[in-house]
């Protein structure tokens, strides 16, 4: 019940986005706020694709017509301009404007839409290709191969994990025999890359793990390589045992440090390993935040019935880490580039932190968070830097280490926010959680922003924290 549930509420979700004056998706409340976009202003381009799955899958009166309707609106919105590097990519929106000599990548275009119709449109004509008008699926054979030969062979590196994933299952089912076998060879390395360390670079990503699944269960499903289907199914189970070692089912989040995290509390932002989970466990065991209410990133909800009809596979000793906390642990992960994650999860709170490196990303990588319950739900604190840091995650405690002093903050989070943190000396005290802190500073100071705290000072270069769970 789990995956037909997920599509069918996703899609319902996002019937109410959809504009029939053009056929894709309006941006719902949530998705681009905090860049300054209004709800409704822009309309959305992959993930119009994604809802065009749910329609097919629903097939009820009138989406078959609907979702045909997208999917050709989709097609109007690739780029054909050979010797561009936006060539073969679409618009970020319905309402951007084409890009000319000096546009700057992700601002003026995504180079990755390739990577993300490209997959979509070959999962719809597989899938439902009967269905599909012969013009259209011709229009959808030709825009892959469009995103295929715009892709700068150079582009996307092995450790970019989400999109070398779905760019190597792209060209090896649907390049020319010279682009597959350049393709087996980039697949490879993608997964000797794996493999050095057992994990991804882009780690403990709440996000871009949605990804990953989507690209390793077409790997594993809908490929014509045998290595590519050997290799999909095994790092798919690899990367559930990882998720299940770092998953706090009470607290309803993955412990940190995050390479890549649009939000620090799945409960209340969209993360498509969320949906993976739903589709694992089922919405009530999910770390999805309640459809009926407002909630961030909500744009990525309409992943979901692409995720229920690849389907999630989780091997049987990671489920019960997915519905139940598993006992207290303490974690230790090297990575790529020299990096190391560590984590500790007990009952109540998990602390994780790495060091070692920093993600190009910066606005999405929080090397030293922590996660507790508190009154009301789950309370999260993550730090902030203007360079470099080292974290260690032990039992109850994080230490941070800053490479070069500066302003260093942590910004606080509880759902019981109406009084302020009590930051005394070295004692500060949360709803729920009180902390003990050594620095070598001069004092703290404490402001309000929107719905956080920030507790910042200048001039640091170590903060010890040790976690005391109150009540």
């Amino acid at each position: 019940m789990a995956a037909s549930d997920l599509a069918r509420d996703t899609t319902a979700w996002c019937d109410q986005w959809w504009d029939p004056s053009v056929a894709l998706l309006h941006n719902p409340p949530g998705s681009f706020d905090a860049d300054g976009v209004a709800p409704g202003s822009v309309h959305l381009v992959p993930h119009s694709g994604w809802h065009a799955l749910g329609l097919l899958d629903r097939d009820g009166e009138g989406d078959r017509r609907r979702a045909q309707q997208t999917l050709s609106a989709l097609c109007d919105l690739q780029y054909d301009e050979p010797g561009a590097v936006w060539h073969g990519t679409f618009a970020r929106f319905l309402e951007a404007p084409v890009p000319r000599a000096g546009a700057v990548e992700w601002v003026d275009y995504d180079p990755n839409w390739r990577q993300f119709l490209g997959t979509t449109f070959s999962l719809a004509l597989r899938t439902w290709g009967d269905t599909i008008d012969p013009a259209l699926a011709d229009r959808m054979r030709a825009a892959i191969a469009l995103a295929i030969a715009g892709e700068p062979p150079d582009r996307v590196p092995v450790w970019y994990s989400n999109i070398a994933l779905m760019r190597a299952w792209l060209e090896v089912d649907h390049g020319d025999a010279a682009t597959q076998a350049r393709a087996e060879s980039y697949a490879a390395a993608v997964v000797a890359h794996f493999d050095g360390h057992g994990a991804f670079d882009e780690y403990n990503s709440p996000t871009y793990y949605g990804v990953d699944l989507w690209a390793l269960a077409l790997w594993r499903d809908h490929s014509s390589s045998p290595a590519l289907r050997a290799a999909g199914a095994r790092l798919e189970e690899a990367l559930w045992r990882d998720v299940a070692r770092w998953y706090h089912a009470r607290l309803g989040n993955l412990c940190g440090p995050f390479s890549r995290a649009y939000g620090m509390d799945m409960g209340g932002y969209a993360a498509l390993l969320g949906l993976w989970i739903w589709d694992a466990v089922g919405a009530d065991a999910a770390p999805f935040p309640p459809l009926d209410g407002p909630f961030e990133h909500s744009h990525d909800t309409s992943m979901g019935a692409g995720i229920a009809r690849l389907g999630a596979r989780v091997p049987h000793d990671a489920v019960d880490h997915l519905v139940r906390f598993a006992g207290e642990r303490t974690l230790d992960q090297p990575l790529g580039g020299g990096r190391r994650a560590t984590g500790w999860l007990a009952d109540r709170a998990m602390v994780g932190a790495e060091s070692g490196g920093v993600w190009p990303a910066r606005g999405q990588f929080h090397p030293a968070t922590v996660h507790w319950a508190a009154p009301g739900g789950t309370g999260w604190i993550r730090v902030r830097h203007h360079s470099e840091i080292d974290a260690a995650a032990g039992a109850g405690s994080l230490q941070v280490r800053a490479r070069r002093p500066g302003v260093l903050t942590f910004v606080i989070s509880a759902p019981e926010p109406a009084d302020p943190p009590l930051i005394s000396g070295s004692r500060w005290s949360l709803p729920g959680l009180g902390l003990t802190v050594r620095d070598d500073g001069s004092g703290w100071a404490l402001e309000r922003s929107g719905a956080v705290w920030k507790v910042r000072a200048s001039g640091l270069s170590r903060v010890d924290l040790t976690l005391d769970l109150l009540g």
